[in-house]
């Protein structure tokens, strides 16, 4: 009776991590980041090892080994696809992948050299104290939220440990390893994993996303500044900020000739880490790639701003990510180079920004313009224009 309880845990133990797939390629489906593949098809592959070993019992004792050993391989490559996919997080996947091989690698060499019973252990117990300790480690260095995944696949690494040296008796086993599965899918159920991915490659961070972004295309808002002081301009830059953070949207501020300083922001309680800060001054600054530092020098020159955008809109489209742009200000820009420059510079970006994740907010002051048949021009190619 008792190893009739322990092959219908078992089968369901597998069949419950076959499940994790379609969870998986669900959020693989809305984020398109190649880690999700991985492991959902690493859980796949461990799910289908278990199931295979549960009908080789019931089908016969006689079960050939060479059965087994399939089943087992089976196992390992599911257990390298889901390594791999910890090594995508980090940006080390091609490393992950030849350090997961040799895994195999040795039990090949025990097979042919050793005991056959070593085998057994370092099948049953090697991959889980790698995925495991794999996820420590980058938890404890980047400090992302893996904290359910780390339970979960610890549980599962005591629960081999106690199969494989007789702690337990198999009924506990598999009951505690289907209890850290449920652990493990509800990380994966959790409304951070659409963004571990970002977590780890974000080039900036505005605070961990909670809830998925699914942002509308590009707009051109633009923000009139006309009824509002220095106090109520930071505190709107800073709402909008804010309001960003919970979707994960990165926000860049451009400042033409430092209106608005780092330590304006510093005050009014901005921090370097919720925005990238790019200073629009005369001078001779080399242009940089964007988002090299968290704070920025570009000239004033329409050339390095169209680059800046650029720039953005580019890493919006490849990291699949949404961005603001919060260009202060306009007339400023105005003022300087004259309507039609500027005019013909705006005009030139809405064809990449309604056709991207990137929207634009641009700040300026009305009545500082004595044409105001100009000014009405910019109104005009505006999606909306917000009163502060």
């Amino acid at each position: 009776m008792e190893e009739f309880i322990v092959i219908v845990l078992r089968m369901i133990n597998g069949l419950f991590t076959v499940s994790f797939l379609p969870i998986i390629y669900g959020t693989y489906v809305k984020t398109r980041k190649r880690f999700f593949i991985l492991w959902g098809a690493g859980f796949f592959l461990y799910g289908l090892h278990i199931i295979m070993r549960t009908v080789f019992q019931l089908i016969s004792i006689d079960t050939p080994l060479s059965l087994y050993m399939i089943s087992y391989m089976v196992q390992l490559v599911g257990f390298t696809l889901i390594l791999t996919g910890i090594g995508d997080l980090v940006n080390r996947t091609r490393e992950m992948l030849l350090s997961s091989l040799l895994v195999p690698l040795v039990i090949i060499i025990l097979y042919f050299t050793t005991q056959p019973y070593l085998l057994g252990y370092i099948v049953t117990l090697l991959p889980y104290f790698f995925i495991a300790m794999s996820l420590l480690v980058v938890w404890w260095l980047t400090k992302v939220n893996l904290e359910y995944f780390i339970i979960g696949w610890n549980i599962l690494l005591l629960a081999n440990l106690g199969n494989v040296f007789y702690y337990l008796d198999p009924i506990y086993v598999e009951i505690l390893v289907i209890f850290g599965k449920i652990i493990l899918l509800y990380g994966i159920q959790y409304r951070t994993f659409s963004f571990l991915v970002d977590d780890f490659t974000r080039f900036l961070i505005s605070g961990r996303a909670v809830e998925y972004n699914d942002v509308k295309r590009g707009q051109i808002q633009f923000v009139d500044l006309s009824r509002a002081s220095k106090i109520e301009e930071l505190q709107w830059i800073k709402n909008r900020i804010m309001e960003s953070k919970p979707r994960d949207e990165r926000s860049i501020l451009i400042s033409t000739y430092d209106i608005i300083s780092v330590h304006d922001l510093n005050q009014h309680g901005l921090q370097g880490d919720d925005l990238y800060f790019i200073r629009m001054i005369q001078g001779r600054n080399p242009h940089s790639k964007v988002f090299n530092e968290q704070v920025m020098t570009i000239n004033d020159d329409l050339v390095d701003l169209d680059l800046l955008i650029m720039d953005v809109i580019q890493f919006a489209n490849e990291r699949k990510v949404s961005c603001q742009i919060i260009i202060h200000t306009l007339s400023s820009l105005i003022h300087t180079h004259g309507w039609k420059r500027v005019y013909t510079f705006l005009l030139s970006k809405i064809q990449y920004i309604k056709g991207n994740r990137v929207n634009i907010y641009v700040l300026y002051y009305p009545d500082t313009h004595s044409n105001k048949s100009d000014i009405a021009k910019f109104e005009r190619m505006a999606d909306s224009i917000i009163i502060v």
